[in-house]
This record gives structure tokens, C-alpha cells and sequence, in this order.
């Protein structure tokens, strides 16, 4: 053990490494006897999710057990002992970069029949590891939520002020002081990811954990699901066509499950998953990318026709010149109407995970994302006449990483030095690239600031005028 542990040390000194700040929780506390409130050695603990297990502890000689790494979600805790009554606590919430504390209270079994007492877990009052100022989200309270963009989510949590429904900045700080992270990996680029694939989001606010820096704002944090280790899918179907003129659709897909499991003995049992996957992915498409609250114009057909032949017309001054023809637009040239012009826009997210389990303290995950985005963007400036030259936009970000984790447990059994600390290893790489053009000269540069060549047409210019004799 020891020379496996100087071996991982001396690759770890020997490889540049980036540290990142970890997205996972603590879960620690307490085993006692429900009647004698005696502490329990050496109880068995695990950890499920999906009736699979992802982690696990030993008490030590005065009841404590600490189990980390945990991703955050909604986890299961099973104890037993010989002797006790096997506990089930169901639903227990881990979220990142906090502590969970939970003490399991274990009844003696005096009947030699098996039994398993369940309860279901109940959030504390009080957060002993309360020591951020700021709020997290769980997936939970997220589903319910009408819009579930990162953004969005941040905006409930107070001292975050909210533009147009989503997060603008942060206890009054630029917008650029404010730092986001997604699993662990300071974003570049769009924020944009499935809304089905978000786990927990949590805002800080104050008191900045150390890995994060000297965000002046605050800190952004988004954990995005893992691999289940049972299948399951979901589809979302949204549209407004029936409801609105604004033409907003959006498809959301996601999927998950196990790839290969471990063999058992009983045919009647699945095994534990060895391989699990998840895949998310949202489709939006927008008729109408920017939403106007009040009236709108815009030239009618006739008129803009009129316009693009005829630019200029005599001023009919003793100077002579011209004027523009769009100076002489009445009422009676516009029409009404209900969306803005040329400002279709949409989105493609996707994202993947993959969970290898190489063995029962060690984990490997792969992970990755894409984000596209495409439409034009309004001008008010152009939304009478030039609607149909608004600028066209485009951009794309990706993502992939690459984690590997490792704890060493509290066994009792085993005589070890190294207890109850666990080491992570992340790779990852991030792309961003964006472009806005004319939407008729595109990538050409040449085509860029090109006047051209004109033919003048001379006419003559009658005004009116008195004679300098005799009036």
C-alpha cells in the first residue's frame, strides 16, 4: 500500500498539472445505538444512487465515518452491523463544496429476523458547514423552474440582479468579475448547455473557497449529472406557435444507463454497472430572437421598392441639392407589426459523460459538450428599412475532459497510514470561436469597405426665384 502510494506521488511531482476547484461534496457523522446512544465501531456504510453503489466507509473505534469524493445529487446511505437492524436513509442531498453531516442512530436486533428499518432523510435547520454566503439549487428545484438556463437559475439566488430574466451581475460588481465554472472548468466561450443535464448550480457570494481566486464579483458553479447506473430517457417538447407570434420551439433529449455490468451469480440479479453513460442534448429554434414589448414599424414592400429606386429627391431650394427620400416618410408608408424582422436564431447543445469504474475506490470519467448558435441580430437602427441586412452571428464552444479519482477509505481492518483522503487528476480542454458579418459579404474582406465606381446622371434643377432688376 505504501508503495503504491509513493509511486502516485512521485507521478503526480513528476506531470504539470493544472488545479482546479473540485465539484464534489463531503458526507460524514456519526454511527450510534438508538437505545444506549453508544458509538458503533467498524459499521458498514455504503453509499447508493440507483440502488448501485458509489462510494463507502467504515466507522472507526469511536462511530465516525467520512465518505468523499461525492458528486452532487440525491444519494441513498445504507448501514449495517451484525447484530443491528440494517438502516436505509433514503434521499440524502449532497451539494458541492460543502460537507454534509448526518449521524445514523442503528436499533439492536433482539428478534433473530431480518429487517431493514427505512426513513427518509430530512434536510437540517441549521448547515454546520454553512461557511459561504450565497445559495445552491439542487436538480429537483430546478425541473420546476420555468426557464432553466445557467443564467436563469443564478438570477434567483439573492444578490444576483436579474436583466431580462437572466443572471447580470453579481452584488454590484462588473460583469466581468463574476467567474463561472462548469465541472470544474473555468468557461470560455458560451454558458449555454441542455437544460436537463444541469445537476445543481450553486452561487457564491462571499467568503471564497481558495481554488477559485480573487473572483471580485462572485463564483458561478454548475455540476452537470452523471452516468446512472439503470437506464432512463426523457423528452421535452416546447412551443409557443399557438400561444404567441414569437415562433420559440425546443426540443430536449436525454439519456442514460449502464454500458457493461458485472457478472452475478443469481440470473435474477443485475450486476453493478461498470460502464454507464449519459447523453443530453437541446434543439432551439426562435422566430424571433429579439422581443419587442412595444409597438413596431417597419416600411411597407411598396415603399422600400420606392426607396431603393429613387434615394434622392431636388430639396426644390434656390441652392439647389437634394434631400433624402426617407425624410418624407408618413405614417401611411409603415405597417404594424407584431415580432421583429430577419432575427430568426438557433441552438444546438449537446452533452456526454462516461463512467468507468476500474475498481471499488478508483473512478475514471470522460466528459464533453458542444454548443452552436446561429441567426441575425437586430438593429434597431435598421428595422424600418435595412431589416433585411441585419448583421449575421455565429458561434461555437466545445469542451472535453478527463478525471481521474482515487480515495483511500477508513478500514478499519486494514492497517494503514493513509486514511480517509482521496487525490483527483483532471484534464481538460476548452474552443471557442465566433464570427458577425454582413450578411451578404460573409468571410470576403475584400468585399469590406469597397465603394466601387459611379456613373453620374446630371438633370437640371428649377427652383424658384425672383429676378434681381425688377423684381
Amino acid at each position: 500500500m505504501l508503495r503504491n502510494l509513493l509511486l502516485t506521488i512521485g507521478i503526480v511531482l513528476a506531470t504539470s498539472l493544472v488545479v482546479f476547484p473540485q465539484t464534489s461534496g463531503t458526507l460524514q457523522g456519526k454511527v450510534i445505538d438508538k437505545d444506549t446512544k453508544e458509538e458503533l465501531p467498524f459499521v458498514n456504510i455504503v453509499l447508493e444512487v440507483g440502488g448501485s453503489q458509489v462510494g463507502g466507509a467504515s466507522s472507526d473505534i469511536n462511530g465516525k465515518y467520512v465518505i468523499k469524493p461525492i458528486p452532487p445529487g440525491k444519494y441513498d446511505i445504507r448501514a449495517s452491523f451484525i447484530g443491528y437492524n440494517e438502516m436505509l436513509i433514503r434521499g440524502v442531498q449532497i451539494n458541492a463544496n460543502q460537507t454534509r453531516f448526518h449521524d445514523i442512530e442503528m436499533a439492536s436486533s433482539a428478534i433473530g429476523l431480518e429487517e431493514v428499518v427505512i426513513v427518509d432523510y430530512k434536510v437540517p435547520l441549521i448547515d454546520k458547514d454553512k461557511t459561504v454566503s450565497g445559495g445552491t439549487v439542487t436538480q429537483e428545484e430546478i425541473q420546476k423552474m420555468p426557464n432553466r438556463s445557467v443564467g436563469a437559475i443564478a438570477a434567483t439566488i439573492g444578490g444576483v440582479f436579474s436583466r431580462d430574466g437572466e443572471a447580470g451581475n453579481v452584488r454590484g460588481a462588473r460583469g466581468d468579475g463574476t467567474r463561472y465554472y462548469i465541472d470544474g472548468m473555468p468557461v470560455i466561450g458560451s454558458l449555454a448547455i441542455p437544460q436537463s443535464a444541469i445537476a445543481q448550480q450553486s452561487v457564491i457570494l462571499g467568503g471564497l473557497p481558495a481554488q477559485y481566486g480573487d473572483a471580485t464579483g462572485g463564483v458561478i458553479e454548475v455540476t452537470t449529472r452523471g452516468p446512472s447506473r439503470i437506464f432512463g430517457a426523457g423528452i421535452e417538447l416546447e412551443t409557443s406557435e399557438f400561444l404567441d407570434p414569437f415562433g420559440y420551439n425546443r426540443v430536449g433529449l436525454n439519456l442514460n444507463g449502464p454500458i457493461f455490468r458485472k457478472k452475478t451469480d443469481d440470473p435474477n440479479k443485475k450486476g453493478q454497472s461498470l460502464l454507464g453513460y449519459f447523453l443530453g442534448g437541446d434543439f432551439t429554434y426562435r422566430q424571433d430572437g429579439r422581443p419587442m414589448s412595444g409597438d413596431m414599424y417597419r416600411g411597407t414592400d411598396e415603399y422600400i421598392s420606392y426607396l431603393q429606386g429613387t434615394p434622392l429627391v431636388p430639396s426644390g431650394l434656390e441652392t439647389g441639392g437634394t434631400f433624402v427620400s426617407g425624410d418624407y416618410t408618413r405614417m401611411s408608408d409603415l405597417e404594424k407589426i407584431k415580432t421583429t424582422s430577419n432575427t430568426s436564431r438557433y441552438d444546438i447543445n449537446l452533452i456526454g459523460k462516461i463512467d468507468v469504474r476500474t475498481g471499488p475506490t478508483v473512478n475514471l470519467t470522460f466528459g464533453g459538450s458542444y454548443s452552436y448558435n446561429r441567426g441575425n441580430n437586430f438593429n434597431y437602427g435598421h428595422s424600418l428599412f435595412n431589416y433585411d441586412k441585419n448583421a449575421l452571428s455565429y458561434s461555437q464552444t466545445w469542451r472535453v475532459f478527463g478525471r481521474f479519482t482515487q480515495r483511500f477509505p477508513n478500514d478499519p481492518e486494514k492497517n494503514s497510514l493513509i486514511k480517509n483522503v482521496y487525490y483527483s487528476i483532471q484534464a481538460d480542454y476548452q474552443s471557442f470561436l465566433g464570427s458577425t458579418h454582413d450578411p451578404d459579404h460573409k468571410k470576403d474582406v475584400f468585399k469590406y469597405g469597397y465603394i466601387g465606381s459611379f456613373n453620374s446622371h446630371l438633370a437640371r434643377n428649377y427652383t424658384l426665384g425672383s429676378d434681381t432688376i425688377d423684381g
